[in-house]
């Protein structure tokens, strides 16, 4: 445990390195490795044995190693964890860390202190970390769409606002189940030029409105079904209390808003890859994971009625949970 960071080092430079994909094809040498990565070649063997030592890799034979079911996890693709292997060996991630007792004291966010800049300039500025989000993303709908394809009050919709989507994975797929209905995507500024880019590709312009701001200030109005995706992870309780009341504000009377976001375990059972995700929240984001019962009281003082929580597959290894509210 108290060498977990060195551990997180080792995965990265393996994924770094495209290891597991060098040896996709079979086993291979720390020599061939070297050679191909460019790197020193008793540096590459040491990497590599302590990588097998953690179980990322096989060593069959001598100073010749092997992917095993662990590392195929790291090789490029859909639905791979490079990515996230890479992310989570940034700076702002162990630098942050390397401040948890001052995190913990203030109970806020440290990320901005540590790197000089605020955590989402950060992420506009470091492709692999949206690069790592985004990928994600995939993940996460191919859990929820199963969910909202039962949803059949989703026919009747005319208006939905999509809160976060500015990769525009969601909405579309929310159009195609809602064929009446148009669509606003609502995310910050930076990403939004991307969003009208992929919404003109998809030949949903005349359907879709995309819109820059800051949900803290307002969210679009007149939509009679709200989804927010992930978002509310990134929130402290204020500004989770904000938003939900800015859709409530927003919203048409009886309409919908629905959420997906990872959740902790409620009582004493303890996960954790959700807990750790909770101390990264606090560190980077000054957000939180919460147990249902913590959501269902961030809905009521919004004044929406929680009317259903669906547990959904897991997503990087973590439980997710579809929320649906009904505004009075």
């Amino acid at each position: 445990m108290i060498l977990g960071h060195h551990v997180t080092a080792v995965v990265a430079a393996v994924a770094r390195f495209d290891i597991p994909d060098r040896l996709s094809t079979g086993p291979s040498t720390a020599t061939r490795l070297a050679g191909a990565t460019g790197v020193d070649r008793a540096g590459m063997l040491r990497l590599l044995r302590t990588a097998v030592s953690l179980g990322l890799l096989d060593e069959p034979a001598d100073e010749t190693f092997a992917i095993n079911a662990l590392s195929e996890c790291l090789r490029r693709g859909p639905h791979s964890l490079r990515e996230i292997a890479l992310a989570a060996n940034e700076p702002i991630h162990w630098r942050s860390a390397a401040q948890l007792t001052e995190a913990v004291t203030r109970n806020r966010a440290v990320a901005s202190d540590v790197i000089g800049m605020d955590t989402w300039q950060y992420r506009d500025a470091h492709p692999e970390g949206r690069l790592a989000t985004s990928d994600r993303l995939v993940d996460i709908e191919a859990a929820v769409l199963p969910a909202l394809q039962r949803d059949s009050a989703l026919e009747s919709c005319r208006r939905i606002v999509a809160i976060g989507d500015g990769q525009c994975r969601l909405l579309p797929a929310l159009l195609r189940l809602a064929p009446g209905a148009t669509g606003v995507i609502f995310d910050r500024p930076p990403v939004v030029d991307h969003a009208r880019t992929v919404i003109n590709a998809l030949g949903l312009a005349d359907r879709v409105t995309v819109v820059g701001g800051d949900f803290l200030q307002r969210v679009p109005p007149g939509g009679d079904l709200y989804v927010i995706k992930g978002v509310l992870h990134d929130c402290d309780d204020d500004s989770a209390s904000w938003l939900l009341d800015s859709c409530y504000m927003a919203a048409l009377p009886h309409s919908t808003l629905i959420a997906f976001e990872g959740f902790l375990p409620s009582g004493a059972a303890h996960d954790p890859v959700a807990r750790l995700i909770d101390i990264n929240s606090l560190l980077t984001v000054n957000g939180r994971e919460r147990t249902i019962e913590e959501f269902e009281e961030l809905f009521a003082n919004a004044g929406y009625e929680l009317t259903g929580a669906e547990p959904l597959p897991a997503v990087d290894f973590r439980p997710f949970v579809m929320l649906r509210g009904h505004r009075a």
